[in-house]
């Protein structure tokens, strides 16, 4: 791997080997990926990548990298590959070796996965940040209708949590917000809806977003918990429609024709070049019914540590306020209320 952009790759490679969550199942791939990547002369890994990025040569390395490793774990749960990649008591070179070989034998199949899919990972904890924000953004702005479309939905669990009290009620403790964390409001809404791009994630394939570890396995029972409760709660007829965010055409007639007022992006734009970013954003902020409110979630450091941090754009300004920073990506943990919160909520 000696291409320019091949060594931007593994630099991130290396940088996300060191997250302090690493234990939490993608480690051991990422170990894995870095021997594979360290080979001398041209690898199935090199014309993997080369494959991808002219699919997608807008893609970060950061969600190239996460991506494979969904690609490979959905394989070995489905198809029946060597799980020993995802073993940290297998030695390194087994590993190395195993992995090399099965992305030389299916790299067809890896590809098309990472061509036509994204990290769809679906945190149940992340409503928590939007139902407080948005809430309290409602409130200062008198807002008596809100029309809501989440951005990169996956499953729409996100939009279909929020105003669901037992919901709430499980996750928010789990929550510290510094200095305090704003009322818990019910967001007038009057309609909410997903969009992703297409195909659709399945739960199969968030499943196997998830990393391969206990502590994942009791991320996705809480999704798996949150989407009974909705359903309880009759909130699990909310409708999703397949529609790439990269096509800013679709994506502004969608937003226009619905007269959605606040959009919610939740750990999607850090999958982009940030000039792709650029022209989402200002085709969301263009599009948005007023008073609108676009609500942004994303790593703080490209995945390659723990958090994330929230930003707003408010009336279509493109001065993005910074409203929060959380100290846990899964939104366990803290939360740092930021000078942009105060604007919001007045």
């Amino acid at each position: 791997m000696t291409s320019t952009r091949g060594e931007s790759l593994r630099a991130a490679l290396t940088d996300m080997l060191r997250h302090q969550q690493g234990n939490h199942g993608w480690a051991v791939l990422h170990e894995g990926l870095a021997g594979v990547a360290a080979a001398d002369g041209p690898t199935a890994l090199d014309a993997l990548l080369a494959e991808v990025w002219l699919k997608r040569p807008y893609i970060t390395d950061a969600h190239a990298i996460t991506l494979l490793g969904i690609a490979v774990q959905h394989h070995t749960l489905h198809d029946g590959g060597p799980s020993e990649v995802f073993d940290a008591k297998t030695p390194l070179p087994v590993r190395v070796r195993l992995l090399a070989g099965l992305l030389a034998e299916r790299r067809a199949e890896l590809t098309r996965l990472m061509a036509e899919h994204s990290n769809s990972y679906t945190g149940a904890r992340r409503f928590l940040v939007p139902q407080l924000v948005i809430g309290a953004f409602a409130q200062a702005r008198g807002i008596e209708r809100v029309r809501l479309m989440d951005l990169g939905t996956s499953i729409g669990l996100l939009p279909r949590q929020l105003n669901v009290e037992p919901v709430f009620d499980r996750f928010a403790p789990d929550l510290h917000w510094h200095p305090a964390a704003p009322p818990f409001r019910r967001i007038p809404l009057e309609y909410v809806c997903g969009v992703d791009r297409p195909p659709l994630p399945t739960l199969e394939w968030v499943r196997a977003c998830h990393g391969p570890s206990d502590y994942y396995e009791r991320r996705f029972g809480e999704v798996l918990w949150s989407l009974d409760q909705a359903k309880t709660a009759g909130r699990y007829d909310v409708p999703l429609r397949p529609l790439d965010l990269l096509d800013v055409r679709a994506l502004a007639d969608a937003l226009t024709s619905a007269r959605i007022n606040v959009a919610t992006c939740t750990f999607v734009l850090y999958q982009y070049a940030e000039d792709v970013r650029r022209r989402v954003i200002d085709t969301v902020l263009g599009a948005l019914d007023r008073p609108g409110l676009l609500l942004v979630m994303d790593p703080s450091h490209g995945l390659a540590r723990m958090g994330c941090s929230v930003h707003a754009y408010v009336d279509g300004s493109t001065e993005a306020l910074h409203v929060a920073d959380v100290s846990d990506a899964h939104c366990m943990g803290d939360v740092t209320v930021r000078p942009g919160m105060g604007v919001l909520a007045g």
